[in-house]
Formats: C-alpha cells, sequence, structure tokens
C-alpha cells in the first residue's frame, strides 16, 4: 500500500520549473500497475515521489513493505565500481550474505567474468543484464522497474522472466516501460498521471490507446521543435 498525503512538488524539466503535484492526496492498494502519461518525461519523476526514492517539497508519503531501486534505470550503474563491489553493497545494505548475492548474479548474467571488472568498461549489454539481476538479489513487496523488461531469446532472459514472476506473487509492480505488450503481459491495471493527478484505471488497453507511449527522446524533440530550450538529463 501506498499513500500519499497533501503532495506537492516541482521540479525541473527541459530547463523550466514545472509543478508535478499541487497538494495531492492518493491511496495505490497492492497490485501491477502500468504508469502512463501524456509527458514520458515525468514518469521517472512520478515514480521517485510514489516509490518513496525522493522526499516531496511538501506532505509526506506511506508505504507499507519494502519497496526497490528502479530496476533497469541506467543512471543507478554509474559507477567505477567493480561489478562484485556493487554486488556485495547490495548485499550489505538489505541483509544479504555476499557469497550468495555474487554466486547469484554470477549464474545468471551471460559474461560473469566482467564482475571483477569496472562497470565503466561494460559492454551496454553486460550493464543491462547486470541491472536486471541485482534487482532480483533482494526481495521486495514493492517493485519498480523503469526500463524495458529483457525480451530477447536468450538464456539470460528466460531465467530472468522465471525468476521475476516468482518474485511478484503476491507482490505490487510498477512498470514505466516502452512496449505496450510488455505492460499488458505484466500489468493489470494502469497508474495514469495527467495534469498532476494520479488515477487507477482497470481497463489497461483502453488506457494505452489514451496515453501511447512515447520514448523520452520523443517528448524531447516535441518540446524542442516548440522552441522550449532542451538540457535536463533524466534518469531512464
Amino acid at each position: 500500500m501506498i499513500d500519499l498525503f497533501s503532495v506537492s512538488d516541482e521540479c525541473e524539466v527541459f530547463g523550466r520549473e514545472v509543478v508535478l503535484f499541487d497538494g495531492l492526496d492518493f491511496r495505490l492498494p497492492p497490485g501491477r500497475y502500468a504508469l502512463l502519461s501524456h509527458s514520458p518525461e515525468y514518469r521517472p519523476l512520478v515514480m521517485d515521489i510514489i516509490g518513496g526514492l525522493r522526499p516531496p517539497r511538501q506532505g509526506w508519503v506511506e508505504i507499507e513493505g519494502s519497496v526497490s531501486w528502479p530496476i533497469g534505470r541506467a543512471a543507478m550503474l554509474r559507477s567505477k565500481a567493480t561489478g562484485i563491489e556493487f554486488v556485495y553493497l547490495v548485499a550489505d545494505l538489505y541483509g544479504i550474505e555476499r557469497d550468495y548475492a555474487g554466486e547469484f548474479v554470477s549464474s545468471l548474467i551471460s559474461r560473469p567474468e566482467y564482475l571483477d571488472v569496472s562497470l565503466y568498461v561494460w559492454p551496454p549489454w553486460v550493464r543491462q543484464e547486470f541491472n536486471f539481476a541485482l534487482g532480483l538479489v533482494p526481495e521486495f513487496d514493492i517493485y519498480l522497474v523503469d526500463s524495458q523488461i529483457p525480451s530477447d531469446d536468450s538464456r539470460f532472459t528466460r531465467l530472468w522472466q522465471a525468476l521475476f514472476e516468482q518474485r511478484l506473487v503476491g507482490k505490487t509492480l510498477i512498470l514505466s516501460a516502452a512496449r505496450p505488450k510488455q505492460m499488458l503481459d505484466y500489468c493489470a491495471k494502469a497508474l495514469v498521471f495527467d495534469d498532476g493527478q494520479l488515477e487507477i484505471e482497470t481497463d489497461l488497453e483502453q488506457c494505452l490507446e489514451r496515453f501511447p507511449i512515447r520514448s523520452a527522446r520523443e517528448a524531447v524533440g516535441d518540446i524542442t521543435n516548440a522552441g522550449v530550450e532542451s538540457g535536463a538529463d533524466f534518469l531512464f
């Protein structure tokens, strides 16, 4: 369960201050939700607030249970640490045995030899596998996923999807992805952010028609073409 009480928040988007919420009261019951919006650049900002990852300017958020970081978000792995150092950090933060965490990630990713090398020099696809594998090391009550879920025909994807489905049993998911099919496969309802409000919609297919998924790059292009200077660094 997630409750927002009188939440107000402002943030900088494309170089200008925008009001994200203005005195919002909202309750999100347990479930699997696709996070949708006409403005994709707002989705990570909304996810951070409702997931308790960033406190709002005013008001507060109460979360019942443990919540993940935004799994899949590329900015989560901007580090010169080695992969195994990152694994140990997560293990220490969540009270998990280091050996178990290291063996779990090593057995899941396609190139475990990279764990002893700085993340800074990893190929993007290895970093992506590691990002998603790391998100399954702790078990959470609420999973935030801010990326396209692995979907290629590979050993890693098959293993990860099977483990993720196990983790999701009886848990909450908030998914912000770039593929409508993944929204339909993993989610039962839509969590819609529109004009500073949050709403739960039960007809996910209809919502995907009303709020077609666009990438942040497309949004940047729309705003730039409209003559608004762009320069924000979004965490996708």
